[in-house]
């Protein structure tokens, strides 16, 4: 598949690997980005064959946010930011709804950040399901630094339910760089990895889910996804028990409780 601002690789059978392609721009997402994520994530969606996905970026950053002088943007910004209305539908919407698409994937997608991921670079990696990062790695809500909300593209919903309210709140008031080791230390990103090594632990790590079984990976994120905002406990196991009887009705689980009971036997 041929994009203009991303690259689209599946390095091994069952993997996805979406690089964003704008190093010069330390890959900032502009109009053609979400044109090409949009398309990619449609796409994505009916392909059994790939069931994990990981997100990079080229270079040395992993995304700086929206790009403030996209070409197609500056064009017609006099139309486009006339008044919030026309703003919301086609620019807002435009952004968020890639983050929207992001989790209804089927897939589990791991984002591997090297480097910069501000604004609504950040926001990718918090939709992410698992984010690995090296030493390099910062993270900047820098939203509220540019006289915006800092509630952006789901950083009100993502990061106070990773970090808690409290650091959420201060983060997303100050609009300071979280370095790669605070990252890790308030639960934002799962794990540090060496500088060097991020892909070979992307990697190994996708590896690892696809050692479980399709549907297995699949309800799993479905159930995190549903069960943040279950109602009550009561909703959230009823969700669980479906998700459980229709695996336990799969060839997969027969295969390793079979399996299982045979090493137990030896």
């Amino acid at each position: 598949m041929t994009f203009r601002t991303i690259r689209f690789e599946e390095p091994e059978a069952g993997i996805g690997l979406i690089t964003l392609n704008r190093p010069d721009r330390l890959n900032a997402i502009n109009l053609d980005m979400l044109d090409d994520l949009h398309s990619l994530f449609d796409q994505l969606c009916e392909w059994d064959r790939v069931r994990v996905v990981i997100i990079v970026g080229e270079g040395r950053g992993f995304c700086s946010g929206a790009d403030i002088k996209d070409a197609r943007l500056r064009r017609d910004a006099t139309a486009l930011f006339s008044d919030a209305a026309t703003h919301l539908v086609a620019i807002q919407k435009k952004y968020s709804e890639r983050i929207l698409e992001m989790r209804r994937l089927p897939q589990p997608i791991i984002a591997a950040v090297d480097g910069p991921a501000a604004g609504g670079g950040m926001c990718i990696a918090l939709a992410s399901d698992v984010i690995l990062a090296t030493p390099r790695a910062n993270f900047i809500a820098s939203f509220i630094n540019i006289g915006l909300s800092g509630g952006e593209l789901g950083t009100s919903y993502f990061l106070p339910r990773a970090v808690g309210r409290a650091k959420a709140s201060e983060i997303l008031l100050t609009g300071r760089t979280v370095s790669a080791e605070e990252a890790e230390r308030i639960g934002l990103v799962s794990c540090l990895v060496k500088e060097g090594d991020l892909m070979d632990a992307a990697m190994e790590m996708a590896r690892t889910m696809l050692t479980k079984s399709p549907m297995g990976l699949r309800l799993t994120k479905e159930a995190l996804n549903q069960n943040l905002n279950a109602p009550s406990l009561e909703a959230a196991i009823e969700l669980e028990n479906r998700n459980q009887s229709m695996c336990c009705c799969t060839s997969e689980f027969m295969e390793a409780v079979a399996s299982f009971a045979e090493s137990e036997e030896k």
